[in-house]
């Protein structure tokens, strides 16, 4: 497996819940992806901001790492995880 870092700006429908959130879709270049699965989730400080990351698998079964920032408010999608 291969990694390749994108960091693009993507949009995100997306559930909160009792100051959680979770990411459900996402459009990227075009296309709409359905999240399948939720594989992890973690927190990188930046100073007194925060980078939101959730390891996700898509339904087209690409394995992608989207990332929420707190200090703009704008998601990104910043990995994909290439077979071969």
């Amino acid at each position: 497996m291969k990694f390749e870092d994108i960091y693009e700006p993507i949009e995100v429908i997306t559930h909160f819940q009792e100051g959680r959130l979770r990411p459900l879709r996402f459009k990227w270049n075009g296309r709409v992806y359905k999240i399948r699965q939720w594989n992890g989730f973690w927190i990188n400080r930046q100073g007194s901001n925060r980078q939101y990351h959730f390891s996700v698998q898509a339904d087209n079964s690409d394995f992608v790492e989207l990332m929420f920032d707190d200090a703009d408010l704008q998601w990104q999608i910043a990995r994909v995880c290439l077979d071969g």
